[in-house]
């Protein structure tokens, strides 16, 4: 009897340190990790610190950086405005778009195609929003009209932004009037953010819209010209609100200006505003010209117009980036594409495919050019092999920063020998499986590079 005690004893004992020790190691584990993350920011990046100072640096051997991720030869993508669409059209056109499940369209694309989001939505006029015959109060925007105490469509914006559906803000919302009344106030920008710091709601993309009353855009005021009315960057206007944009996150701005040039060496353009502020501009491809008019081409049926093999191939074979503009949801057919839209789409997929282009959503590539043109980074060497080691984002326009993973995401350089060479981020190595070795393109150079986001092709409707 004393023995089965003892032994009860000693099994409960057992079990107790056993217990403890594996306590400490979970609270050890959790600490360390918080320590990486409070480092780097990127727990995906290993712990161990390489000592640069036992290393050789090398001056004479700078690998060049590729222009785009490799395989691919341009990038496009393509810039939704969320005009006349609603929850319902939205999630029906980007289940072919973004998805592979089957679909009216038939099988999805598996793209990485993302769209805007309004805050308020306070437009007047009677147009028809879909088949059902809803107007276009009735479009997706996180509050209720202009009330900011009335939710709307909160939890879908908030839900598509943080899976990749939306990336961009078409300015706080839709305030085109037929009366010409200006809603917009100061204080309705001050709400929102407030509202969209507490819900993770923070796009780092701007697009103006609409008509004259919609006195929240900026970045192209002219006092003779078509945007005079522009006054958010104004400190002196009722509507002035960039001091306030710009803090919350927004790096990139489309200022209204279209344009009919369908692609670019660089997307982005230094934008100063009225307030003294910098902020990136950005081109997007919004009309062609015909006889010295304009012929816009962000219609959904105009598709085929925009993405045409001598488009493509122009982004492709000339190395360019484009931003296509769209209205995916706008009209109200019982179906947003009609089949010769379907083809267009199919058509960038096979560019995609093919290894030719990278279809991208707006804001990685605007951050991918952004940090692709002022990336600093050093060489190292030891014992044979070679160390990129990233350090900083030289940006002349919003400042230096330190990158993290997701800011170097497809950064690629030409070495002799991939094999040789790996990847530091502020002198911590990158894990293996964010790193790419390529064999040689059509330079005949080889590269290593970090890999691109890896495609997402889920289902987020469900």
């Amino acid at each position: 009897m004393r023995n089965k005690t003892k032994r009860r004893i000693s099994y409960f004992l057992f079990i107790l340190v056993m217990s403890i020790v594996l306590i400490l190691l979970i609270r050890n584990h959790g600490a360390r990790n918080k320590a990486v993350s409070e480092q780097s920011s990127l727990p995906e990046i290993q712990a161990q610190q390489v000592s640069l100072a036992a290393m050789t640096p090398v001056q004479d051997q700078s690998p060049k950086v590729r222009k785009f991720p490799f395989p691919y030869e341009g990038m496009l993508a393509i810039s939704s405005d969320i005009d006349s669409t609603s929850v319902a059209e939205f999630e029906g056109y980007h289940r072919f778009l973004n998805t592979k499940e089957e679909t009216p369209y038939g099988k999805g694309l598996g793209l990485d195609i993302a769209d805007s989001a309004w805050m308020y939505n306070v437009d007047n006029y009677s147009d028809q929003l879909d088949k059902e015959g809803h107007h276009l109060d009735y479009s997706m925007s996180y509050f209720q009209g202009m009330d900011p105490k009335t939710i709307k469509d909160a939890d879908k914006i908030i839900h598509y932004f943080k899976v990749g559906w939306i990336d961009s803000l078409h300015t706080f919302g839709d305030f085109s009037r037929n009366d010409q009344q200006r809603l917009f106030t100061r204080n309705l920008a001050e709400v929102a953010w407030q509202e969209m710091k507490t819900s993770g709601f923070m796009p780092k993309v701007w697009i103006n819209h609409g008509t004259v009353t919609n006195v929240q855009n900026f970045g192209a005021y002219n006092p003779k010209g078509l945007f005079q009315y522009q006054a958010g960057d104004d400190p002196k206007s009722p509507y002035y609100h960039t001091d306030l944009t710009l803090n919350n996150g927004i790096k990139f701005v489309w200022n209204s200006i279209g344009m009919s040039q369908f692609s670019y060496e660089d997307p982005l353009y230094p934008l100063k505003l009225r307030d003294g502020k910098q902020v990136w501009g950005f081109y997007r491809y919004t009309n062609d010209e015909v006889k010295g008019k304009k012929l816009w081409t962000w219609e959904t049926h105009e598709l085929p117009r925009q993405l045409n093999k001598q488009h493509l191939d122009e982004v492709f074979q000339k190395g360019k980036y484009s931003i296509v503009t769209q209205h995916l949801g706008k009209g109200y057919d019982s179906l947003v594409f009609n089949e010769k839209d379907v083809q267009a789409l199919q058509l960038l997929k096979s560019y995609q495919d093919d290894g030719k282009i990278l279809v991208s959503r707006t804001e990685h590539l605007l951050e991918y050019a952004r940090v692709n043109h002022h990336i600093a980074y050093s060489i190292y060497q030891s014992e044979g092999k070679f160390y990129i080691n990233l350090t900083k984002i030289e940006d002349p326009v919003l400042g230096g920063s330190v990158p993290t993973l997701a800011d170097i995401r497809g950064l690629t350089f030409y070495v002799k020998d991939p094999g040789k060479y790996t990847i530091l981020l502020n002198a911590y190595p990158l894990f293996e499986q964010d790193i790419q070795r390529n064999e040689a393109d059509k330079t005949g150079s080889k590269s290593i590079g970090v890999k691109w986001f890896e495609p997402d092709y889920t289902d987020y409707t469900k």
